[in-house]
């Protein structure tokens, strides 16, 4: 594998460790890292580099967000999906999403909704073209234009730290779902909050994503104990 440069004149050591961040992150919940794998610091400073120091950070960060487990004598370990936790952090994000008219809202929605127009093309495209990275991608791009609706940092940094812990579940057993309804549930999901953002109804966005992400839930424990569950059961 070859060396990420990350070495642009522009790029501050602060950056860079988010940089790192962000791309393991997305590795582990897009399952190119998939539970039980180890992941070293040697390899990946040299991979990145960096120093063994940024990545031992970067590892750390990872494991207060629940996707890797230090072991010892064996390293960092991507961590596999407990499904009690699983759920309780999907109650937390439930309940949070209905609170984002109440975070400090923007007063100008428009960058926003430039962003779901894009986003709204490329989520129509996929409803006849399935590729599940492109769906995890629009998911993506989703949860981070509703993240810049909110100017409470506390608020952005819990919801996203959950997003990540609880997304990466969905992602596992998306080939084994009904392509057309998880793409026509994104799809819908996006138009359902540009129709309430150009309503200036902030609280109604949460509240969509509220339902959305119940549904999500409802879905993948349905799938995981083997049965149809309603939401109410899934979040209990």
């Amino acid at each position: 594998m070859s060396v990420i440069s990350m070495n642009d004149e522009w790029e501050t050591p602060r950056v860079k460790f988010s940089s790192i961040h962000r791309t393991l992150r997305d590795r582990i919940c897009l399952l190119d890292y998939p539970p039980g794998t180890a992941l070293s610091e040697t390899e990946l400073a040299r991979q990145y580099g960096v120093s063994r120091t940024p990545i031992r950070r970067v590892l750390q960060m990872l494991e207060a967000d629940g996707l890797v487990e230090t072991k010892p004598n064996v390293g960092s370990i991507v961590t596999t999906v407990d499904l009690k936790a699983l759920r309780d952090a999907f109650a937390l994000r439930i309940r949070l999403s209905e609170l984002l008219g109440d975070m400090n809202p923007v007063s100008d929605f428009a960058p926003v909704l430039a962003t779901l127009d894009a986003l709204l093309q490329q989520c129509q495209a996929l409803a006849c073209e399935p590729d599940n990275a492109a769906l995890c991608a629009a998911s993506h791009r989703l949860q981070e234009a509703l993240l810049s609706l909110s100017g409470n940092s506390e608020y952005r940094l819990v919801t996203d730290s959950l997003y990540f812990k609880t997304v990466r579940s969905y992602y596992m057993i998306l080939p084994d779902l009904d392509w057309s309804m998880e793409a026509r549930a994104q799809l819908e999901e996006v138009q359902d909050i540009i129709v309430s953002l150009r309503a200036n109804d902030i609280r109604a966005v949460g509240l969509i994503r509220r339902n959305h992400i119940a549904r999500t839930l409802s879905r993948i424990m349905s799938f995981m104990m083997g049965g149809a569950l309603t939401i109410a059961e899934a979040t209990a």
